[in-house]
């Protein structure tokens, strides 16, 4: 094991960090079909070879998950994809382990040892067997198609806005935002609405000198609305007055339904243990309206946060060809067209709930059925296996 991680590690050294190249269609297609049948003709025809024997056997598999296992630990624990590491981890390809050259050596190992001990198995064949050949079949599909599949996944981001003056903008071109390039997809998309619903924003106290929030360990940020009374590190909070949207004229706020506009809270704080009173306006403030906090002490503010948003969609229109489809998009409900899923991703954070932008994540994993095919194949092994216990019980 440590042969074959030193080994990743200098191909990653000499490939200068840039990792293993992933395996797109047709090759990855011709690595899944030729990579079991070499593992068959390899077994039957030399099963007796020390090598063979010693990569079908127990010890060579636990190394092989052991370093399978390592690698994972790794992606877990190192920031990925992070360019203030340091230079040499990223030299290394632990930045970027995913494809990374010791990614693809613990994989392939792993696959090569799994596919042997299966096959041992499997000879002779007994019904006894059959769950435990569907387990590793199945485990087998899942991390080959997991490895396969990753050059043919594409991730790319459409950022569509609003018709304005009368003008709708139809986009077919989709930016992968890891790379930066430009992909045309085999549809356009057009953005008619966007809407936005938030939750009302919360009370806090900001820590002047820190720029941080304060908690108490058993206390949640209350929502404000009217009337709310609330205690908040000894102070004892009442709003008097809420409006979800208002500017700013001369001292207060008043109400308005103009863009822009933020919420606003008059309050009154009183320190439970001093007495001292205070009253006065905060607001979250927006593009339009400015940010107000009001002073409690020297150091401590109390502040109303930016109201988070509670959903969120877009109501598009799918062109393609003389086909039209309309649908609204909404957050973690995607829509699936011509083999790709369509997400609702984000918005113009900036301008809130009168944002003019929604991007949409376009996805297209064709190696995905794959994978659900071992995932399958696991569960019939384990159901299996069960069954078989229950008889052997009876």
């Amino acid at each position: 094991m440590l042969e074959l991680i030193f080994l990743g590690l200098i191909f990653e050294v000499l490939t200068g960090g840039r990792g293993a190249p992933l395996l797109k269609w047709p090759v990855n297609i011709m690595v899944g079909v030729g990579l079991p049948l070499l593992l068959l003709i390899l077994y039957y025809r030399f099963k007796n070879r020390p090598i063979i024997k010693w990569l079908s056997s127990v010890p060579a598999a636990i190394s092989a998950i052991s370093f399978f296992a390592l690698v994972v630990l790794l992606l877990g624990f190192i920031p990925q994809d992070d360019t203030s590491v340091n230079r040499y981890l990223r030299l290394l390809g632990l930045t970027h382990m995913k494809n990374s050259w010791l990614m693809m050596i613990s994989g392939l190992y792993f696959l090569v040892t799994l596919g042997f001990v299966a096959l041992r198995r499997a000879t002779p064949f007994s019904r006894k067997n059959l769950g435990f050949l569907l387990n590793h079949a199945g485990l087998w599909i899942t991390i080959a198609a997991g490895y396969l599949g990753a050059g043919d996944l594409m991730r790319l981001n459409l950022t569509l806005l609003e018709p304005h003056g009368g003008m709708n903008q139809t986009v077919s071109q989709a930016v992968n935002k890891r790379t930066g390039e430009t992909y045309t997809l085999p549809f356009s998309v057009r953005l008619e609405d966007f809407n936005i619903e938030h939750y009302n924003p919360k009370l806090a106290i900001l820590d002047g000198r820190t720029g941080k929030l304060l908690f108490e360990d058993d206390k949640s940020m209350p929502l404000i609305e009217e009337e709310l009374k609330a205690t908040l590190l000894n102070w004892d909070i009442e709003v008097l007055e809420y409006e979800p949207e208002a500017f700013r004229a001369d001292d207060r706020y008043v109400h308005g339904d103009s863009m822009g506009n933020a919420p606003a809270a008059y309050v009154k704080a009183m320190n439970g243990i001093s007495g001292e009173v205070r009253e006065g306006w905060i607001s979250s403030g927006s593009f339009r309206v400015m940010y107000q906090h009001m002073p409690l002490d020297n150091h401590r503010f109390l502040v109303m946060t930016n109201p988070e948003p509670e959903k969120y969609s877009s109501d598009i229109v799918i062109e393609d060809g003389e086909v039209e489809l309309p649908l609204t998009l909404e957050v973690n409900k995607p829509f699936k067209y011509r083999g790709w899923k369509l997400y609702q991703l984000s918005y113009d954070e900036r301008m809130g709930k009168w944002s003019r932008v929604s991007v949409i994540e376009a996805v297209r994993d064709p190696w995905l059925p794959v994978v659900y095919t071992g995932i399958f194949l696991l569960l019939a092994g384990a159901l299996y296996l069960f069954w078989i216990g229950q008889d052997i019980k009876e």
